[in-house]
């Protein structure tokens, strides 16, 4: 479905002009790059035509008063999408997931203004407010796992990456306090069958929590602790840990993917709006600059994007 899809996207002629994806220029994620990215979210909006592409680059909150919130309030209040892009759960899921909105219209804030869905909450009540199509970001976990086995990482590593990877996500939800945490251990045995499944491998390919703990231990060369920090599952391609190289390969596949999906819907002519996590940004950014042009308004203010970029 995931293939059609885009094929569909591509070949469509409703397109006012022909945009050509330029994912040879997608940036890789080094401590430079990290380093110029702007401290909280962001967004950059480019005109194509009567379209708009507006890319939220968030920081994964979890508050209703974040500025990654109003950002993505405010783009729904400035411009108009025919289509919304999620992080967070595959294209081949379908439109407008039955699942996903009721998920976001359960998890409202609480009493103190803490959403546990994050930002995936205000982007996906607000396609449904707008009627907005709205479509996961993420390649199938098989496309990807082909990818990054091709770049010469193992599926032990691959698994072992894609748990280690949710535990700034359980912080964040306040399901764990941090890396030591004896919560931790049920989550991550849960999160081994989930992607073994999703991944297809085997049932003793990292069967449980002590062989999975030894794995990162080998791996980045220190125990699971409290100190855990979460560079470590960052798409460093010079990064100092063994799991940032994992994390380089599977980031390459995803922004490949997303680029083309987003310049196939941008062919489509719909104007978009992307909500993803801001290093997804700062990658995409070459890419889109050259698929595009350069964007019309960089910054967290979305009113002055609307006059900017008439």
């Amino acid at each position: 479905m995931t293939r059609c899809l885009l094929l569909s996207l591509f070949l469509c002629g409703c397109a006012t002009a022909s945009l050509h994806p330029a994912p040879e220029k997608l940036e890789p994620w080094t401590t430079h790059l990290r380093d110029r990215q702007p401290e909280d979210a962001f967004a950059a909006v480019y005109k194509i035509g009567p379209r708009r592409l507006v890319f939220i680059a968030a920081q994964h909150a979890n508050r209703d008063d974040s500025l990654t919130f109003r950002l993505i309030r405010d783009a729904y209040a400035t411009f108009q999408f025919e289509t919304v892009i999620a992080e967070g759960f595959a294209t081949s899921r379908g439109v407008n997931p039955p699942s996903l909105f009721k998920y976001a219209a359960e998890s409202g804030p609480n009493a103190d203004g803490f959403v546990e869905g994050g930002e995936t909450v205000p982007t996906v009540l607000g396609a449904r407010q707008e009627n907005a199509s709205l479509w996961g970001g993420e390649a199938d976990e098989l496309e990807v796992k082909a990818q990054v086995v091709a770049a010469g990482i193992s599926s032990t590593d691959l698994l072992g990456f894609y748990v280690l990877r949710h535990i700034p996500q359980w912080i964040g939800e306040r399901k764990i306090r941090d890396a030591a945490d004896a919560r931790l251990k049920p989550l991550v045995e849960a999160a081994l069958a989930k992607n073994r499944s999703a991944l297809q491998l085997p049932a003793d390919l990292l069967p449980g929590y002590a062989e999975w703990a030894a794995w990162y231990e080998d791996l980045n060369r220190k125990p699971l602790a409290a100190d855990f920090a979460t560079e470590e599952v960052g798409p460093l391609a010079d990064g100092k840990f063994g799991t940032n190289r994992i994390a380089f390969a599977v980031s390459q596949a995803r922004d490949t993917y997303l680029h083309k999906l987003i310049i196939g819907h941008l062919n489509a002519g719909e104007s978009t709006l992307v909500v993803f996590g801001a290093s997804h940004l700062m990658i995409q950014r070459p890419a889109l600059d050259a698929a595009i042009g350069q964007p019309c308004y960089v910054g967290s203010e979305l009113a002055r994007a609307n006059s900017a970029c008439r």
